[in-house]
C-alpha cells in the first residue's frame, strides 16, 4: 500500500465502508491527522462510528477505529458522497444547505468554526467548503 494519499480523509472514510461491507469491526493503522480526528469526532457524535483511538508507535501517530456491528446492511452499511476533492473544490453558503436522506444523514464542513454538520452550520450561519454526505 502506498504511504502517499491524494486524498487521505476520502480513504479513510471508503476504508470504514469497506470494512462494513465486509462486516469487519475495526479499521486499523490509519494515518494520522488532525482533519481525520475531526471528522471521527463527527461521525462518532452521529453514530456512524462507534469509537476511534490515537496510538503512537514511535514518532508516528495512527488511528484505530472500532465500528458498529452490521445487523442489517441496508441501514447499517453507511452511504458516502464525496463533493470536495483535491482538483475541484466545492463550497456551499449556510443558505444552500437542506436536509440529507430525509434527516437521516448529515453533510461535512469545513467551515472557519471548524468542521460542521447541516444543523449546525445553519445554526451559526456559516458556509465552506462541503466535504462529503453520509447516511
Amino acid at each position: 500500500m502506498s504511504n502517499f494519499v491524494n486524498a487521505p480523509v476520502h480513504d479513510m472514510l471508503i476504508r470504514i465502508k469497506n470494512a462494513y461491507m465486509a462486516r469487519k469491526t475495526h479499521v486499523d493503522n490509519v494515518q494520522y491527522s488532525k482533519l481525520k480526528e475531526k471528522v471521527l469526532e463527527v461521525l462518532k457524535k452521529h453514530g456512524f462510528v462507534k469509537d476511534y483511538n490515537i496510538v503512537e508507535e514511535g514518532n508516528k501517530k495512527f488511528i484505530n477505529i472500532v465500528l458498529k456491528e452490521v445487523v442489517n446492511p441496508i441501514q447499517d452499511i453507511p452511504v458516502i458522497k464525496f463533493y470536495s476533492k483535491p482538483s475541484r473544490r466545492v463550497y456551499v453558503s449556510y443558505k444552500d444547505l437542506h436536509k440529507v436522506a430525509g434527516g437521516l444523514g448529515i453533510w461535512v464542513i469545513s467551515t472557519n468554526k471548524g468542521l460542521l454538520t447541516t444543523k449546525e452550520a445553519k445554526y451559526h450561519k456559516v458556509g465552506g467548503e462541503l466535504l462529503f454526505e453520509i447516511y
